[in-house]
């Protein structure tokens, strides 16, 4: 008899719950492992298999290891639910009891199968509840979130058995009467399926006997032409039917048999219908306050390629003429030339959603000088705005004028109404000459574009009919970035609307789209090196190009990198964020993973060498956790253990005589007497092995760290503090300490306020033990004894810190113990590293529908 019911739920989002318990199933990578294993129930999988399902080609040297590690982690999950016998092992495989578990799949096939077996027999009211209850098991897309080829081609599976379900429900509908509803509901599935020819069966059918034959025949007809266009192909004879029967308009054709499964074609990208303008409040508000002032201003919007000036005034421009202003508006074509609006097609809208402005000189050719080309456009606009009120000018691509800037201050917007509004877009602001010209005191207001916000985001792929299931994974991919949530946006769609689509090509497509738009074309291989190691690295210094890229061009690479539009300067160095960051990450990794490989490790060894061995000011602490975590972010836990906002102002210092008492008093209102009086012997015996940090404005004591360094066991330690004797039993169990080697143990990792959840004081703890592990001369092993063992066990064994399992029980700690003689920095340091390298992002747009090939082949 089960301890509980379990129940495993794989049609979304993958999930285990036994009883009223929901389980934690690890990461993305180990809940592929337990998908194999189940969708395999009841037979053996061999490793090779689980690797292969996994990885594919691009299995890392240490892929059985991995699987046997997450293997290993399943195991002690099910074994706390009293099913220790779930996974069983022989000759290399593994098998998991199908027995021991619910799946909703297999409940969802068995409704399926009962739903035909109620049509089979003429009750159609059954099989209808039967399919509504078979869908209703559906939470998102199969398997969300999961990667690897064979999760991948599983989701496939499932998704076309849930179109099946679908197509059948709605003809059983169809057989109800339910004509008109049907009709309201299979467009949106049309464009999710653009090609599923069983699709427009039905919506002929709903629209007939809804009386809208001509209707109907129009679909036909577009239907035709797209199958053409796209497979070269005409309808299917069922299709053909339907449609002969309407254009006989013969009895209602209704008798048409319902199909055993839908035909399978592969799928296009489908279109979106017009999108409207999303986001960017406040720079509208700023542009209506600028429309009512009732004198001439300026509104300068700047930001990076891409970020969605174009779209912006597109938006200002309709905002004006619905209020009847006249509008002019000057934008960049192909080419760097410049254009009108209606001379240029729409790069991120479609054309139905262009603003409707007036555009007087959408005929004139485009000229071979844009600057020329743009003054007499410019003086032609200034003409025809002459004499209107509340007149609009907007200008486009401004840094392409940069040699027309003085003519069109001292001259051009002079000559405009005295109430107009001018809006002019480009990658930077005014001069420094505009700012400064008193004419112009007042009238100008500067907005810096940035990312579109996480809900502008997902307004945006709502409104370009992204399916739910995929919008998190796009938007965390473009990281706010209007030109690539557009760009994957439409491949997104294109991938919801295939079974099995080209994940390679798709991610290449976006890719090199977003480097072409952001990036441009740089002067040399060795500064395209320099972007992608500002790419890599959370901030880059000059030391730090000198470290990876050692030619002695170090500052010269520097100083480009700063004038570029899309890096950002910050107090720790530059920084290429976004939406590029991944792009360039990609890139690289396909067209040269074994320079990518070797970028990476050179930028770690510095970051754990050059950048912890300096991290002594808690701020400095903080950046280079952050760093780590950043450099780990494809693989592993410590992203989870590591903030990623925010700092404490905090300063380090040593602990004085008359700062024992507060010291102790922090200790057993933390964690009791037995601790405080821990602390109060070693502040007695050893004061300079505690670390404070106190606020720098008030001077309260935040939190504080001892790092005990013994070389060998003293009677009086041992009997005032037991923890210490059960460390120093562990290291004789070992080995002997060597000559000039030591023992050192965290002892007090006191931080009252964050330990149970990651910090900014709780980085500064961590790059203290880190700078020790790896760096401090003769230590032979490290302790550090952990309140909240719970919470940190994981980042423990991730950081290859063995637990301490038969310590006493009478201190609320975990210990945690490392030899460093068994396995020295050196090596321990490039642990996980091919995690780190080569394992997906579960983030990453491509990589939660699409598995491991797309991101790395």
């Amino acid at each position: 008899m089960l301890p509980s019911l379990c129940r495993f739920t794989i049609l979304g989002p993958p999930g285990l719950s036994c009883g009223a318990t929901r389980l934690d199933l690890g990461t993305p990578q180990q809940q592929a492992v337990l998908m194999l294993l189940l969708a395999n129930s009841g037979s053996y999988v061999r490793i090779s298999e689980v690797i292969d399902g996994l990885w594919g080609e691009h299995a890392p040297a240490t892929g059985e290891a991995v699987v046997r590690t997450y293997i290993s982690r399943i195991r002690r999950l099910l074994s706390a639910q009293g099913l220790d016998a779930a996974i069983t092992s022989r000759s290399g495989g593994y098998m998991l009891d199908p027995a021991l578990f619910a799946v909703d799949a297999l409940e969802f096939a068995g409704l399926l199968e009962s739903a035909r077996e109620e049509r089979e027999r003429g009750h159609v009211p059954g099989a209808v509840k039967l399919l509504e209850q078979a869908l209703g098991l559906w939470t998102g897309t199969a398997l969300a979130g999961v990667p690897g080829e064979a999760a991948e081609r599983e989701r496939f599976r499932l998704e076309r058995l849930r179109l099946v379900a679908v197509q059948e429900l709605l003809r059983l509908r169809l057989e109800r009467g339910e004509h008109a509803e049907v009709a309201a509901e299979v467009p949106l599935l049309i464009e999710l399926n653009r090609l599923e020819e069983p699709l427009y069966e039905i919506y002929l059918l709903a629209l007939y006997r809804s009386g809208r034959r001509a209707e109907a025949l129009e679909v036909y007809r577009m239907v035709y032409d797209l199958l053409g266009k796209e497979l070269g192909v005409s309808p299917g004879p069922r299709l053909r039917a339907v449609h002969d029967r309407i254009l006989r308009a013969e009895a209602d054709p209704r008798d048409e048999p319902a199909p055993a499964s839908p035909a399978r074609r592969p799928a296009q990208e489908a279109r979106p219908a017009a999108v409207p303008f999303v986001g960017r409040a406040a720079e509208r508000a700023a542009f209506q306050d600028l429309l009512q002032q009732g004198r001439l201003g300026v509104l300068f919007v700047r930001g990076p390629a891409g970020i969605g000036k174009s779209a912006l005034l597109r938006g200002l421009a309709e905002d004006a003429a619905a209020q009847g202003r006249p509008v002019r508006h000057l934008t960049p074509a192909a080419g760097n030339h410049l254009t009108p609006a209606a001379d240029r097609p729409a790069v991120d809208r479609p054309a139905a959603d262009r603003p409707a402005v007036d555009r007087p000189v959408a005929d004139r050719p485009v000229a071979d000088r844009p600057g020329a080309d743009a003054r007499d456009r410019l003086e032609r606009f200034a003409e025809e705005l002459a004499g209107a009120a509340g007149s609009v000018l907007l200008i486009d691509a401004f840094e392409e004028l940069a040699e027309l800037e003085p003519w069109l201050r001292d001259d051009l917007l002079r000559r405009l109404p005295a109430d107009a509004a001018v809006v002019v877009a480009g990658r930077s602001g005014p001069s420094a000459a505009w700012l400064t010209d008193p004419a112009w005191s007042g009238t100008i207001t500067i907005r810096h574009l940035e990312p579109l916000t996480a809900a502008e985001s997902a307004a945006l792929l709502e409104a370009r009919g992204v399916e739910p299931g995929l919008r998190a994974s796009i938007a965390g991919f473009a990281a706010g970035h209007p030109f690539a949530l557009s760009l994957a946006a439409e491949v997104g769609r294109s991938r919801s609307a295939t079974g099995q689509p080209p994940y390679r090509e798709a991610v290449r497509y976006v890719v090199d789209n977003v480097l072409d738009r952001l990036a441009g074309d740089v002067p040399s291989d060795l500064h395209r090196w320099a972007l992608h190691v500002c790419a890599h690295a959370r901030h880059t210094t000059e030391d730090l190009l000198a470290a990876v890229l050692p030619d002695g061009r170090a500052a010269e690479l520097f100083d480009w990198l700063r004038t570029r539009p899309y890096v950002e300067t910050a107090a720790l160095g530059l920084d290429v964020g976004g939406v590029l960051r991944e792009a360039l990450e990609h890139h690289l990794r396909w067209r040269d993973p074994a320079g990518y490989e070797r970028m990476h490790r050179r930028v770690r060894h510095y970051v754990m060498g050059e950048l912890l061995r300096g991290a002594r000011d808690p701020r400095a602490c903080v950046a280079v956790m952050r760093t780590i975590s950043h450099l780990r972010r494809r693989g592993g836990v410590i992203g989870r253990y590591v903030s990623q906002v925010g700092e404490e102002d905090v300063r380090a210092c040593g602990v004085t005589p008359d700062g024992h008492d507060e010291v102790v008093a922090m200790a057993r209102e933390a964690h009791g007497e037995l601790t405080a009086a821990s602390v109060r012997f070693w502040l007695r015996r050893r004061p300079e092995a505690f670390t404070l940090l106190r606020s720098r404005r008030s001077g309260r004591l935040r939190a504080y760290l001892s790092w005990l360094t013994l070389s060998r066991p003293e009677r009086a330690e041992l009997d005032a503090d037991p923890v210490v004797g059960e460390i120093w039993h562990d290291v004789s169990r070992r080995t002997a300490l060597p000559p000039g080697t030591h023992v050192g143990i965290a002892r007090h990792l006191i931080c009252p306020a964050f330990e149970a959840k990651p910090s900014p004081i709780t980085d500064v703890f961590q790059a203290w033990l880190l700078r020790r592990w790896l760096h401090e001369p003769g230590l032979a092993a490290s302790y550090l004894l952990v309140a909240n063992a719970q919470l940190w066990r994981p980042l423990m064994e991730y950081l290859g810190q063995d637990e301490l399992t038969d310590a006493g029980a009478d201190h609320p700690y975990a210990i945690f113990g490392h030899d460093w003689l068994t396995e020295p920095p050196e090596v321990w340091r490039d642990h996980h590293m091919d995690e780190e390298l080569w394992a997906e992002r579960g983030a990453s747009l491509f990589l939660r529908q699409g598995g491991s090939g797309a991101e790395r082949e």
